[in-house]
């Protein structure tokens, strides 16, 4: 059997099959509100040669895939061909339950190693995925894992967090990374400008990957071998890309004078002979001829990249966008569709009969025996046995005076005597030390994958930065992209390795919404995280607008995927923490946000610990000052109700003895969690008619917060009764915390005040 002669049948049926899969949802499957339903059959034309290359010869069973969006119809059309889908699944692309638009993990999880859909975000959480192997071999043992092989888009490259993502030291040293950049010249809207390539390749191998580069096929390298051919080879090398795209849409016979001819209409005499022998149909095919289409030469990459043993390695595949399809090349192919005579006459070309649209491989075929000879593509090991207990409780005390940060800080020192700290990875970018991350760094050290030498050893410093294999914390620079992408990737260790991690990652919370979607697609990927934002709000008062974070409690309840946190007293932050870890370490909770600050509290202002308590705490809220035991108490006059989030708990507990001089009595209750009192709220039997009691129904209610007040505005419409929503509407600045919380109307007088006010005092 020639293997290569059946690698290229069946990149034409994958061709095909990609092709079609497409045509059948926006043409021929019912669609009853007549939207389009797209499906990029350019976008995903151009990987198949890569593709075919991949899944029916160079993959191994312990390889992960994490290919670019577009690829999508294609790599189900390979999924098919594999035996793992049914031709059944290939007509639902993109229907409701059906298989999705880009390839994910959280719907397709039989097939779709990694989750990509957002340009960039998936190649780079993919690419630490192959550390957070690399971190597993490490500290549990075992043998090394395969590959993580990459395939994006050139235009890609264009997002910011991919660039990065190189710039990380440690992500050099990854050789079991393999990038395939599928070059075709052209991103949604235009062709690709003619130095991005130049920069892309400067990029990679800034970052000490081994590049290399797949330009022209080899038909068309043996052309610039003979004599004159180096005149062919200048000319094509010489051409801008949308030149070349230009010659790609000419008709057949206006190829050799596009080639022969410059720009000035001089014919190259000797160009023109060396083209004498190919006929107009001919030339029309070699000028084509790119090596991300040429299956000799994509093996013979991917077998070198292999030999690169120290360091990741990168092919550059040079495509055409549309290749085999008559919208091959042109610049406005990417959301394009054949027409029904186009799809016909396609069937034609690749020899498809009727009714022969959905076939497979013929039993005993030499296409069937090779793909019977295949290793079996990736699937996830059983997880380990060995899995981590979380405590119930820690021994750490806390005190007098204290913050939710300096808190996360003692918990997380404790956690580190426990035997649970086996499984604990803290990641952050460049903030370890202002997160209160140093009592664990200090004892647990630094990760990279090779020992360093601590150049200040000898010194006394408050943080012993010793990088070594052994070390739980990895530091990143400042890269929010990176840190949410990599705590995606480490909370998937379990379903991809087998082995549980318990990732924690901090940085300031104002920078949340600067990696804001790197979260989202890691949390869409399926993983499961701790994320501690500090120092938060208009609390940091000194710092500015810049430093201040206002809107990130309404990106908290709104985020799927994880549960956001606020927590105003030291044991609360132990409680929520520990129940954190449970949640990620039995894999059936949710992400963690906390979200904490530098503000010191008076920690006597808290309930006595209790079972009662904690129960709130965790459900969300919990009743701080209940004023229906005050004598004179009355729902229909004197009554109102203070919610309180964070910080401003004691700003509301001083808000209500003021009140309470003026006959007016207030009950406060503080809101731990305002994601799950507003997720509560649409179950049958909310947990605020349980906080809240039937006597105190129309009683009216304030909400404050250290962030913008719409985060607890819905408590007043779930109650069903007036509220005044105070926080932080407008941009922050600097001043004193006094000064900040009366400018923003959010000190105790202007809780008060509101109040009163809503009271009709």
């Amino acid at each position: 059997m020639d293997r290569l002669s059946v690698l290229e049948r069946i990149q034409k049926k994958v061709l095909w099959l990609g092709t079609y899969m497409v045509h059948h949802a926006n043409s021929l499957r019912p669609n009853l509100d007549g939207a389009k339903v797209g499906g990029h059959q350019a976008s995903s034309s151009s990987v198949v040669s890569l593709l075919t290359a991949l899944y029916f010869d160079a993959l191994r069973s312990d390889d992960l895939v994490a290919l670019k969006a577009h690829a999508a119809p294609a790599f189900y059309a390979i999924q098919y061909l594999r035996g793992r889908l049914t031709s059944g699944a290939l007509r639902e692309l993109r229907s409701f339950g059906g298989l999705q638009a880009y390839p994910s993990r959280r719907k397709n999880a039989d097939i779709v190693d990694l989750s990509t859909g957002s340009m960039g975000l998936g190649a780079v959480q993919a690419t630490f995925g192959a550390l957070a192997s690399r971190y597993i071999v490490d500290h549990v043992g075992g043998r090394s894992r395969g590959r993580v092989v990459v395939m994006v888009g050139d235009a890609e490259l264009d997002e910011g967090n991919v660039a990065e993502a190189l710039a990380e030291e440690a992500v050099g040293r990854l050789a079991n990374v393999l990038w395939i950049v599928d070059v075709n010249r052209q991103s949604l809207d235009r062709i690709v400008p003619d130095g991005r390539l130049r920069q892309m390749r400067a990029m990679f191998e800034a970052g000490g990957w081994h590049v290399i580069e797949l330009r022209w096929g080899r038909r068309l390298q043996t052309l610039f071998a003979k004599p004159g051919g180096d005149g062919l080879c200048r000319r094509f090398d010489a051409m801008t890309n949308g030149e070349y795209q230009r010659l790609l849409r000419l008709p057949v016979g206006g190829v050799r004078k596009a080639l022969v001819t410059d720009h000035e209409g001089r014919v190259d005499r000797a160009l023109d002979r060396l083209l004498s022998d190919t006929s107009d149909a001919a030339l029309g095919e070699l000028v084509a001829d790119r090596g991300g289409h040429d299956l000799r030469m994509i093996l013979e990459a991917i077998d070198e990249a292999g030999r690169a043993r120290d360091r990741p390695a990168v092919i550059f595949a040079h495509t055409i966008k549309g290749w085999g399809l008559p919208l091959a090349g042109d610049p406005l192919n990417h959301t394009m569709l054949l027409t029904q005579s186009q799809v016909e006459a396609l069937r034609g070309v690749l020899g498809i009969g009727d009714g022969e649209e959905w076939d497979g491989f013929a039993p005993g075929s030499q296409e069937a025996e090779l793909v019977r000879g295949l290793p079996p593509l990736f699937t996830p090991p059983a997880p380990s046995a060995s899995m981590a207990e979380v405590p119930s409780q820690v021994d750490e005390t806390y005190p007098a005076e204290c913050s939710t940060q300096e808190a996360f800080g003692r918990v997380l020192g404790a956690l580190s005597r426990l035997p649970v700290a086996d499984r604990i990875v803290t990641v952050s970018a460049d903030v370890a030390v202002t997160t209160h991350l140093a009592g664990w760094i200090n004892r647990k050290g630094v990760y990279f994958p090779e020992p360093k030498s601590n150049a200040f050893a000898d010194v006394p410093q408050a943080v012993q930065w010793k990088e070594s294999p052994a070390g739980q914390h990895i530091e990143l620079g400042i890269a929010e992209h990176n840190l949410f992408l990599l705590l995606g990737a480490l909370g998937l260790s379990r379903e991809l390795y087998g082995e549980l991690l318990l990732p924690i990652g901090t940085l300031y919370d104002p920078f949340v919404t600067r990696g804001l979607d790197a979260l989202y697609h890691a949390l869409y990927s399926g993983s499961r995280f701790i994320v501690a934002a500090t120092p938060s709000g208009v609390s940091l008062s000194p710092e500015g607008g810049a430093h201040q974070s206002v809107i990130t409690p309404g990106i908290g309840v709104a985020l799927p995927g994880i549960v956001y946190w606020d927590p105003a007293f030291a044991l609360e932050v132990e409680w929520i923490l520990l129940e954190g870890l449970r949640s990620v370490a039995d894999g059936q909770g949710e992400a963690v946000y906390l979200r904490l600050s530098t503000r010191p509290l008076d920690q006597s202002l808290a309930p006595r610990p209790s079972s009662a308590y904690r129960a709130g705490v965790l459900r969300g809220a919990y009743r701080l000052v209940d004023a229906r035991r005050e004598p004179g108490w009355d729902p229909d006059a004197n009554a109102v109700g203070i919610f309180a989030a964070g910080v401003m708990v004691p700003e509301a507990v001083q808000a209500g003895r003021a009140l309470r001089e003026r006959g007016v009595l207030a009950s406060v209750f503080v809101v731990t969690s305002a994601d799950r009192l507003y997720r509560d709220v649409r179950d049958p039997r909310p947990y605020l008619e349980e906080l809240v009691s039937p006597e105190e129904e129309g009683v009216p209610v304030i909400s404050v917060l250290d962030g913008h007040s719409h985060a607890l505005a819905f408590l007043g419409a779930a109650l069903g009764v007036p509220q005044m929503a105070l926080g932080v509407d407008d941009f922050g600045q600097s001043g004193t915390r006094a000064d900040l919380y009366r400018h923003y109307g959010i000190d105790a007088p202007a809780i008060a005040r509101a109040a009163q006010v809503l009271l009709g005092g």
